[in-house]
């Protein structure tokens, strides 16, 4: 097992000698820098796991040095060590990001408790870093489209602030994915991440949910309960199906917005909460505001930011990148064996309208990889398992954010794409098993951009 490199920066030899003394008796390694410049040099050359600095170097003042170990080497912690220590030097280098700041004259004893605090502390920071990455490669979101280039543009700009964003895209886009990518690149990414379902929730249950009650505030409530906002409290907030949220409760959400106090169910204390707030709809919620069924002063208080995410059918070059993603997915973390998409499939996959958005075009992928592991996936097989999902491959929620014209034209191309697909692309069997001309068939195709597969994989 390694031991723990600890440098000590003084100009003292005595110093040094007696904390590298003990620090070998106590099972770490020690290094020893007369000067700021050498103490640098041997952070550049070697691992080390905490350093031990004297404020005053005969090459350089204490705190310069303290400043360029910040920059340079930030994951190091710092103990600063002084034989001239006064509370205002203390409070500057505690400012500027040291661990700690000790006097020579403190018993050895402390200064070794100060020492492990601090390697305990750097440990829980690698730790809490490397799980972030794992979390961030978890909910990573994929994309090369224009569309997707732009979200990620504002997720950099959004993310390090605390302003509030509504996020607008059909069920299956990521619009949770894209919620948790703001939150994970925030200086909240530390704390929680709470997503709540708005629709999933009785209108009963949901004040409760949201803010918690007290121990009997109403029948069944034998115990005290945490609401979502306190539980998220530093952390970030995600009301997803805002549009859902009932009047009565879009009031009390206001408030909370308003002043960041909360009351429990059949509580009378107030409690302050810091919560970052992102809402999210499958819906034009302003026409929800114009309707009547949502508050127009919550509307804006929520929409500091708004981030459209166009339907996948909207940016299909976005497809194959996310095609290659999922099967490397499946592939490392499922351990699965891995299928092949033939260019014809690939075309495929480009002519389907994706009605379930991302999300479908996951769970198919999922299917071929089930289903036919190790095989080479052709045009014509994935036609086949499309054809079998049917409307079942059409998420009911998904409707909800369009017009009757519009459910009706994707319901026509649905079908037509489908009726193709089971005639080996015969138009003329088409046309009269849909009961339409061969000229309407082709007006039609031309309307919905569909178009056939081409058995070399070229579009035609």
């Amino acid at each position: 097992m390694r031991k723990p490199v600890i440098l000590i920066v003084d100009d003292d030899p005595k110093v040094r000698r007696m904390l590298s003394e003990l620090l070998e008796d106590e099972g770490y390694r020690a290094l020893e820098a007369a000067t700021g410049i050498d103490g640098l040099k041997t952070v550049e050359k070697t691992h080390v796991d905490a350093v031990v600095l004297d404020l005053v170097l005969p090459d350089m003042d204490g705190m310069d040095l303290l400043r360029q170990f910040k920059v340079q080497f930030p994951e190091i912690p710092i103990l600063i060590l002084s034989g001239h220590g006064t509370i205002k030097r203390a409070v500057e280098a505690t400012k500027l990001g040291a661990f700690d700041f000790l006097e020579k004259t403190m018993e050895l004893s402390r200064i070794l408790i100060t020492i492990r605090n601090a390697l305990k502390q750097s440990q829980l920071e690698r730790e809490r870093l490397m799980l972030l990455e794992q979390t961030m490669q978890q909910y990573q979101i994929v994309g090369t489209s224009s569309a997707m280039k732009s979200i990620f543009k504002t997720i950099e700009r959004v993310a390090p602030t605390d302003a509030r964003v509504l996020i607008i895209g059909e069920s299956g886009t990521g619009k949770e994915l894209i919620a948790r990518a703001i939150h994970l690149r925030s200086p909240r990414a530390g704390n929680p991440f709470l997503p709540v379902n708005c629709a999933a929730i009785p209108e009963e249950l949901a004040e409760a949910e949201l803010f918690g009650h007290e121990r009997g505030a109403f029948t069944g409530a034998v115990e005290k309960r945490i609401g979502k906002f306190e539980a998220a409290s530093g952390g970030t907030l995600f009301l997803d199906e805002i549009e859902e949220m009932s009047p009565r409760l879009q009031a009390k959400l206001l408030r909370v917005i308003e002043d960041g106090m909360i009351f429990r169910i059949g509580g009378r204390k107030a409690i302050r909460v810091d919560v970052r707030l992102i809402a999210a709809s499958n819906q034009d919620l302003y026409r929800a505001v114009e309707n009547g069924r949502f508050r127009e002063d919550l509307y804006y208080r929520l929409n500091v930011i708004q981030i459209d995410i166009p339907p996948l059918r909207e940016r299909k070059d976005d497809i194959p990148v996310l095609v290659d993603h999922f099967l490397s997915y499946f592939q490392k973390e499922k351990k699965w064996a891995p299928v092949e998409i033939h260019p014809g499939a690939m075309e495929v996959l480009l002519s389907y309208p994706w009605p379930g958005n991302v999300r479908e075009l996951r769970n198919v992928i999922e299917k071929l990889c089930i289903l036919y592991p190790g095989q080479v996936i052709t045009g014509e097989l994935l036609q086949q398992v499309l054809a079998d999902l049917g409307s079942r491959g059409i998420p009911q929620q998904a409707l909800k954010s369009r017009t009757l014209a519009e459910v009706r034209a994707e319901a026509e191309r649905d079908a037509i794409l489908k009726k193709l697909m089971a005639t080996d692309w015969d138009y003329e069997r088409t046309a009269r098993e849909l009961g339409i001309s061969r000229a309407t068939l082709f007006n039609k195709l031309r309307e919905y951009h569909i178009t056939r597969p081409s058995k070399k994989g070229n579009r035609s």
